[in-house]
């Protein structure tokens, strides 16, 4: 090989590294390239760039209501801010808004992914593969949209006060906070596939700036306003720190790739994914025992349908709040307070039975070939809504026993959700024909989902609430109550009859239904 003389020996190690960087930066071109022609070849591609236009769209009206957002934010602060100025007022809530970024990601987003075994066979490290993965939290949407509100912010009140260099360096502080906090989730999303319990950790670093502010009494707003201080004042210990908790969670996210990947290669199988989905217990109950741990089972290892359920404690949160807030009701909000009453203790049945059958649709033909009544798992899966439903109750008797809301009110709220709006919904078993991917991602996705899924949900949650209303205007609360109570313990007793009932229709539709579970 001929040497270049021309080349000055003290610029070799430079040139290598130029070269370096080129490989590196055609490897990446590469790889998204291949992600897009994935995504162009697939069969439903059509279909699944529609429903992308259409969550971009929904995206542009987020973000524009948060440039509005932005535009008042200072005036807003102003009037409910414990401090004179909004940049202090702002800096004092700063817990609060990495706390909520991390809930909304922790309830939308889904891991970064692609197949990495084809790329094992070629010259690349897999280090590269998993870097270029995360990497993508760069570019991520979900990264961004807090900046919708605060560059506004930061012309009007940051800039004035701080100036340019300052302001900048402010805002690309909360951003690449933002990113640490993403990749933080995806290591929670990653060890919660092997074991359900891990979103404790979730739990408590969503808990634990309420519990030191809220019940510990620590000042931690005014910890957080200094430390708004010292990212304004360009403090390089804030930054070390930030670089540091990055680090970790990028290292993290590569150690759980890395096994991910072990195992695929290796050919291991989870025989425990988590301990949730191993009750004993309901061996004893027979066939509706082992049906309803296999409901659990596919619950926890659906990506869809996990995303989905983790949603559940926000209703039961709100009600708990309307219940305790004693001018909520003053305003006229009967409806908004009966409509939260059952999604909190029907959130579980109401949700899952939009996705009856159409959950199994990828293995139902499988299922109708086999031994094994379909009616039974149609009846497990009742039992098993209205025991979740039972368990928000017994939860509810908390306020009852405290004198905040009646225990008529309670029972009949409970029984006609399990009643008749769980009849409902039910329904969904005989129209629903769609076929859904359990492993796709669970919040902001259409995919499967129907026009009667959508009406039998939307009939279901208001009109047995309107009609209670009405009765409440005209013959008085404790008798709408009576009637609802009446009315829910009826359709609970004839359960048995019309879940036949039910299943006798499903059975005129089920090649018809099936058909449209394997056009996927």
């Amino acid at each position: 090989m001929k040497q270049d003389y021309n080349i000055p020996i003290k610029n070799t190690y430079l040139c290598a590294m130029f070269r370096h960087l080129n490989r590196k930066k055609m490897i990446n071109s590469e790889l998204r390239s291949h992600q897009w022609k994935a995504f162009k070849r697939h069969p439903a591609f059509e279909r699944n760039m529609t429903i992308k236009v259409l969550m971009f769209i929904t995206f542009g009206f987020i973000a524009l209501y948060l440039l509005m957002l932005g535009l008042m934010l200072d005036i807003i602060l102003l009037e409910i801010g414990a401090y004179q100025s909004p940049v202090d007022s702002f800096n004092s809530l700063l817990h609060f808004v990495f706390m909520a970024d991390f809930a909304i990601k922790l309830l939308i987003k889904s891991n970064q992914s692609m197949q990495i075994a084809p790329y094992l066979a070629l010259p690349v490290k897999r280090n590269r593969l998993f870097n270029f993965l995360l990497m993508k939290e760069f570019s991520s949407p979900l990264n961004y949209y807090l900046l919708f509100t605060l560059v506004p912010f930061a012309l009007k009140v940051f800039i004035p006060a701080f100036g340019v260099l300052a302001s900048l360096l402010y805002l690309a502080f909360i951003w690449l906070m933002c990113i640490a906090i993403s990749l933080l989730v995806s290591w929670i999303n990653y060890l919660a596939r092997r074991n359900f319990l891990f979103y404790g950790i979730a739990l408590v670093c969503i808990a634990a700036p309420l519990v030191a502010q809220f019940v510990l009494k620590f000042k931690l707003d005014e910890t957080m306003q200094h430390f708004g201080e010292l990212i304004l004042t360009i403090n390089p210990f804030v930054w070390i720190g930030l670089a540091a908790a990055g680090s970790a969670f990028w290292y993290l996210n590569l150690l759980q790739m890395r096994e991910s990947v072990y195992n695929e290669l290796e050919g291991e199988r989870i025989s425990k994914v988590s301990s949730l989905s191993q009750l004993s217990f309901l061996e004893r109950f027979g066939t509706t025992g082992d049906y309803i741990m296999l409901e659990i089972k596919m619950i926890l290892r659906s990506k869809r349908l996990k995303n989905i359920i983790i949603a559940y404690p926000l209703p039961v949160a709100y009600f708990m709040y309307m219940v305790y807030s004693p001018d909520f009701l003053k305003g006229g909000r009967d409806f908004i307070f009966l409509m939260y009453g059952i999604l909190s203790i029907g959130m579980f049945g109401i949700t899952m039975g939009q996705f009856i059958f159409t959950a199994e649709s990828s293995f139902f033909d499988g299922m109708a070939s086999r031994r094994g009544s379909i009616f039974e798992m149609l009846r497990s899966k009742y039992i098993f809504y209205s025991i979740c439903s039972t368990i928000i109750t017994i939860l509810f008797l908390i306020p009852v026993f405290q004198g905040k809301m009646s225990l008529l009110f309670l029972f009949a709220l409970f029984f006609y959700t399990i009643g008749p709006i769980y009849f409902m919904m039910f329904q969904n078993a005989v129209y629903n024909k769609t076929y859904i991917d359990l492993f796709d991602k669970g919040m902001m996705n259409w995919k499967g989902q129907s026009g009667s899924m959508f009406v039998i949900a939307v009939l279901a949650q208001f009109i047995p609430v309107v009609s209670m209303l009405i009765m409440r205007v005209i013959w008085g609360e404790t008798f709408s109550l009576w009637v609802m109570l009446f009315v829910g313990a009826s359709f609970v007793i004839t359960s048995q009859s019309w879940l036949k009932w039910t299943y006798g229709r499903f059975l005129k539709r089920k090649y018809r239904n099936m058909e449209g579970f394997r056009s996927n």
